[in-house]
């Protein structure tokens, strides 16, 4: 699997759910968090939400590796960034030799 390289944030998942409409994060940056020129400073949580993805498949593989990071500590590298190709924001989560890219439209 290649790797995005990045600028990430040292992050904690607290909280993970995932139901039919939304799936929902709760996370808490370790560090200063930066998203389109802004900083998300140290401990203030955040709360993000996607749609589900319309291929099963890689929604499974998503839900699983969210489920798995939450069981082992929730610690994970983040990095938000403008995706202007796809109109919203790319999330790049990397644990350990895991990494899960999410585009993610306005």
């Amino acid at each position: 699997m290649d790797r995005v390289r990045c600028d990430v944030a040292v992050c904690q998942l607290i909280a993970f759910a995932d139901t039919a409409e939304r799936v929902l994060l709760d996370i808490i940056p370790l560090e200063a968090l930066d998203i389109d020129g802004n900083s998300v400073p140290r401990g203030l949580p955040l709360c993000m939400s996607f749609v589900p993805s319309d291929d099963p498949d890689e929604h499974r593989e998503m839900v699983s590796l969210f489920d798995r990071w939450a069981d082992h500590n929730g610690v994970l590298d983040l990095d938000v960034a403008v995706a202007h190709e796809v109109g919203g924001f790319r999330y790049v989560f990397t644990r350990d030799d895991e990494q899960l890219v999410l585009d993610v439209r306005s």
